[in-house]
């Protein structure tokens, strides 16, 4: 085996797609960390497919080339791992997920081994730390590699390599099952939903974002739902071409029954006069417009509710997502913040830094409803946004409405108001919205009240 070479069969190693994934992951991980950790290339590849390929398999341990050793056994313990194998189902073929396993799995790897060879009271272990980290360096190998061969035998090399390797596999899964819970839900993976949003150009932020404790939060509470997936809104209007759905009576020629021009031609003229011809049904698909959410980010928001506010928020754009829709947010407490747009056609790079946003975003400030439901409709109005017919509002509602002005905003800006009361009440509000739901409990079935109005 050549040292050019990794540890996996049927892997070219010097093919560019390969050769592309060693030196992402190798980019991604001096962006995580800071700096650039030479780490030998071919061992970042292999920890890639051992995740990606549905069978990985190993070379033989003859092949391993002196100071490769214990980038060797590192594999041959991932290859090994129940948890692997119970992860592979999402891992197989899923390049975002691979990678970030393969990311996660490496860095946590070396700050581990970085930290017993820094905190270790046992200068043995701290040593034997120091001597794995050489070990998957970039150009070990000859004496040192010899040198290494006959200490890394031992017993206690053994326990601390699995000690590390146990720890870092675990927290990569993690991390990880955030990564597919961010394709899944803002990505849409169900059939004609197109193909789910990648992320994985944007690796390092997507795995800053799976390790935010609160986006973390949000992600495990919706991954939960299996309805949210699925769930898409559709309008149809009768239309003499389109889809066939039914049958009916009329006289309409150009829907008209084929059979039913096999009449003897007298019944037939009876039939069209008195508009008794079975018809085809006919309907079109009808474009469905932006979805605009306005979410109360005030003092009395903060904690439970504003967490299941920023899941609605999530769960309403991967309901745009899936019916081709642009999705608008703003935050407001005493002032409108910025308005943040996500176009139907996103890259995954915009979606990061939409759910980035969503995270920072904190519970302070008061609240003026009517001022932020003011600025939606300037923005409808002066064509910040176009397409805009609803504004959904997501608030505890603890404010007073100026109820003339909201009304006459609305009205001009040709627009309807679907406001949502989180553990609150506001009769002002109820007054002059079009639809009005009040959630007390904040679960999945309250969410999905919001989701599917």
């Amino acid at each position: 085996m050549s040292e050019e070479e990794g540890f996996l069969r049927g892997i070219d190693y010097e093919d560019p797609l390969v050769r592309y994934r060693g030196e992402r992951i190798s980019y991604t991980l001096k962006k995580l960390s800071g700096r650039d950790l030479q780490l030998d290339e071919n061992f970042l590849i292999d920890t890639y497919y051992i995740h990606y390929l549905p069978m990985p398999i190993p070379k033989t341990k003859e092949d391993v080339p002196k100071g490769k050793e214990i980038m060797y056994r590192f594999i041959d313990m991932m290859l090994n791992s129940p948890l692997v194998e119970e992860n592979r189902n999402y891992s197989m073929v899923n390049s975002a997920v691979s990678m970030a396993l393969s990311v996660s799995y490496v860095q946590n790897l070396i700050e581990e081994l970085e930290r017993i060879k820094r905190t270790s009271q046992s200068q043995e272990e701290r040593q034997m730390a120091e001597q794995i980290l050489n070990g998957l360096m970039k150009g070990s190998g000859g004496k040192q590699g010899q040198k290494q061969q006959q200490q890394q035998d031992s017993q206690q090399m053994e326990k601390l390599m699995k000690q590390v390797n146990d720890k870092a596999l675990s927290k990569a899964i993690e991390d990880a099952e955030s990564v597919r819970n961010l394709q899944k839900i803002i990505g849409g993976n169900g059939a004609g939903t197109g193909s789910i949003l990648n992320f994985e150009g944007e690796i390092h932020e997507v795995l800053r974002l799976a390790r935010n404790t609160e986006i973390k939060k949000i992600l495990e509470f919706l991954s939960g739902m299996p309805r949210l997936g699925s769930f898409t809104k559709k309008r149809t209007t009768r239309f003499s071409r389109g889809e066939l759905y039914g049958y009916e009576e009329g006289s309409d020629l150009e829907r008209i029954v084929s059979s039913e021009l096999a009449l003897p031609e007298e019944l037939f003229y009876i039939k069209l006069a008195e508009s008794q011809l079975l018809l085809y049904q006919k309907r079109i698909k009808e474009v469905l417009g932006p979805i605009y959410l306005l979410l109360d980010k005030s003092g009395s928001m903060d904690g439970e509710k504003i967490i299941w506010a920023k899941a609605v928020a999530l769960a309403l754009y991967s309901r745009a997502r899936r019916e081709n829709r642009d999705f608008y947010i703003r935050f407001f407490d005493n002032i409108p913040y910025p308005l943040i747009k996500v176009p139907k056609n996103a890259k995954s790079k915009d979606v990061v830094k939409m759910i980035e946003y969503i995270g920072k975003i904190r519970g302070g400030g008061g609240t003026d409803i009517s001022r932020s439901v003011i600025s939606a409709c300037e923005d409808i109005k002066e064509g910040h946004v176009k397409g805009v017919s609803e504004i959904i509002l997501l608030t505890d509602g603890e404010d007073k409405i100026a109820e003339t002005t909201v009304r006459r905003s609305l009205k001009e800006a040709n627009s309807t108001l679907i406001s949502v009361m989180i553990r609150g009440d506001n009769a002002d509000l109820r007054r002059v919205s079009d639809q009005y739901l009040v959630v007390y409990k904040l679960d999945h079935e309250d969410l999905l009240k919001v989701v599917e109005a």
